[in-house]
C-alpha cells in the first residue's frame, strides 16, 4: 500500500492527525519580558523605599534619645560657691552631681564667699533639660546658683545618665528617668536634712519634675520652666523641628512606632496633666515665653488651669511676651528669680488649708 493510501486509511478509522502549536509572535514574547521586568524593577524600588524610610527614621529616633554627652565647663568655685560632688546608684547607673550649702559671699560683688557652717532647713532640686548638664547652661550656667545659696537655700543638681559626666547613653527625652529624680531627692533630704524641698524642671525635665512632685509628699514646691504637655504632641505634632529636612509623612510615621520599640516609653501616655491632677497641697510655679518656638504657650495655660481646680494646690503662672522657649532668666535675670524667691517664701510661709 503507498504511503498516500495509508495516510488516508488512517484518517478515516478516525486516528487524530498532530497538531502543531503556532510559534508565538517575537512582540508578544518581549512585551511579556518587559513587563516582568517591570514588576520586579516597581517591587526593587519599593523594597529600597521602606528600607530608606526605616533607615532614615530609625537614624532620627537613635539622634533623639542618644544625645552628644558633654561634660560641664565650669564648677561652683569658679563664682566663688563652696560645694561638694556625690555619685549615687540609680535602676539607670550612676549619676553625678553638686550640693551647695546655703551661703553668703564677703561682698556685694559675690568674689569671695564665707564658708558654710552647716546646711539650712530648706533646699531646692534641679532637673535639668534633656541634653544638659548640672551647670544649667539653659538658664546661664553655675551663676544661676549664687542667687539660690544667698537667699539660704541649699542646691542639689546632676547629670542625667546620659548626659553629662554620669554612665550610660541612653535619654528617651527623660520620660524614664523619674526613678532617678527620685534618688537624687532622697539624697538631697538625707543630706541636707531640709524641712522644705522644692523642685525645679527645666524643659524636658518637667516632666520628670512634675511625676515626682506628684508621687512624693515630702516635695513641697515645684517650679516649671517651658514645659509640655502631651510628649506626642511636643514630638510628632512639631516633628518639622526635629526631622529638619526628612520632614515627610512616612518618615513621621515610622519614627512614630519605632520610638516606644526602641525607648520603652509610649508618647501617647506621657503628659504632664496626668501628674498635675494628682497634686494636692503643693505649691506650683508654671513660668512660660508666650513665643514659646518649640512648646508653645498653651500648655502652660492648661495645666496651671488643671492644677488649680483643685483648691488646695495653691498656682503661680508667670506668662512672658515676646519671649521663647526658656529665654525667661536670660530675657530678665533680676525679675525671674525675684519672682522665684517670692513664690518659694510663700511656699514655705503660708499656712496650709
Amino acid at each position: 500500500m503507498s504511503s498516500r493510501a495509508k495516510k488516508k486509511n488512517r484518517n478515516a478509522t478516525g486516528e487524530k492527525a498532530l497538531s502543531v502549536t503556532p510559534p508565538v509572535p517575537a512582540k508578544k514574547s518581549k512585551t511579556k519580558r518587559i513587563v516582568c521586568i517591570s514588576a520586579l524593577v516597581t517591587a526593587g524600588l519599593l523594597i529600597f523605599a521602606l528600607l530608606a524610610d526605616l533607615i532614615l527614621a530609625w537614624s532620627l529616633v537613635h539622634t533623639w534619645i542618644t544625645p552628644e554627652k558633654n561634660g560641664w565647663t565650669q564648677a561652683p568655685t569658679e563664682v566663688g560657691i563652696w560645694h561638694e560632688t556625690f555619685e549615687l546608684d540609680t535602676v539607670n547607673g550612676k549619676v553625678y552631681g553638686w550640693v551647695m550649702a546655703a551661703q553668703q559671699p564677703v561682698d556685694e560683688d559675690a568674689e569671695e564667699w564665707l564658708p558654710p557652717e552647716e546646711y539650712s532647713d530648706k533646699t531646692v532640686v534641679f532637673a535639668s533639660n534633656y541634653d544638659n548638664t548640672r551647670e544649667l547652661l539653659d538658664l546661664g550656667g553655675v551663676d544661676y546658683f549664687v542667687d539660690f545659696c544667698k537667699e539660704g537655700y541649699n542646691v542639689v543638681t546632676f547629670d542625667w545618665t546620659g548626659s553629662g559626666l554620669s554612665e550610660g547613653d541612653q535619654n528617651a527625652f527623660l520620660l524614664d528617668k523619674t526613678k532617678e529624680l527620685r534618688t537624687v531627692v532622697n539624697y538631697a533630704l538625707e543630706k541636707t536634712d531640709a524641712d522644705f524641698l522644692a523642685v525645679q524642671g527645666i524643659g524636658f525635665g518637667c516632666y520628670p519634675a512634675a511625676q515626682i512632685t506628684a508621687e512624693m509628699a515630702e516635695v513641697d514646691a515645684l517650679i516649671l520652666d517651658s514645659c509640655y504637655d502631651r510628649f506626642s504632641d511636643v514630638l510628632f505634632g512639631r516633628f518639622d523641628a526635629w526631622a529638619g529636612a526628612w520632614d515627610l509623612a512616612p518618615i513621621r510615621a515610622t519614627a512614630e512606632w519605632l520610638f516606644p520599640l526602641m525607648t520603652d516609653a509610649d508618647p501617647d501616655e506621657c503628659s504632664l496633666s496626668r501628674w498635675i491632677s494628682r497634686m494636692q497641697g503643693k505649691y506650683i510655679f508654671f513660668i512660660q515665653g508666650e513665643s514659646d518656638e518649640l512648646f508653645g504657650v498653651q500648655p502652660a495655660k492648661d495645666l496651671a488651669a488643671l492644677a488649680a481646680l483643685n483648691s488646695a494646690n495653691r498656682v503661680t503662672s508667670w506668662l512672658l511676651p515676646n519671649v521663647g522657649h526658656l529665654r525667661a532668666r536670660t530675657y530678665d535675670t533680676e525679675t525671674y528669680f525675684a519672682k522665684i524667691s517670692a513664690f518659694l517664701t510663700q511656699a514655705r510661709t503660708e499656712p496650709q488649708t
